[in-house]
């Protein structure tokens, strides 16, 4: 059988831990220790997590889900990407109603983000 001889310092240090009879004791010893602090760890089954963002409702009384969406929505989004600090802009067109929803970028103040918001929504 032909002797390995490691070439580099990694060989070399796999072939010392390889040799030492401490090694499988230190990798069990480090196997439980992790086990342990994984256990303590406090955890939340459902953390709250918290997006800033405000939306804009917009009633069309008699109109169709695509006169909504020509009319109020698309016009709107259009306008509302002007805003710098927001983040995605999700517009949803139904019979009667537009919805216009807005999340802003992680770091946004929420107050000076909504009042952002109402002035461009207000022009």
């Amino acid at each position: 059988m032909i002797k390995y001889k490691p070439k580099d310092i990694a060989g070399k240090l796999a072939a010392g831990f390889l040799k030492n009879p401490l090694t499988p004791i230190l990798g069990i010893v480090l196997l439980l220790l992790g086990f342990v602090s994984l256990q303590m760890m406090p955890r939340e089954e459902d953390p709250q997590i918290a997006i800033s963002g405000g939306a804009v409702i917009v009633a069309l009384p008699g109109a169709s889900a695509q006169e909504v969406e020509k009319v109020i929505v698309n016009p709107l989004e259009r306008k509302l990407r002007e805003i710098k600090g927001i983040d995605h802009i999700y517009g949803t067109a139904m019979e009667n109603v537009g919805i216009v929803n807005v999340a802003y970028k992680i770091g946004e103040r929420r107050e000076d983000a909504n009042l952002k918001l109402y002035d461009k929504v207000m022009q």
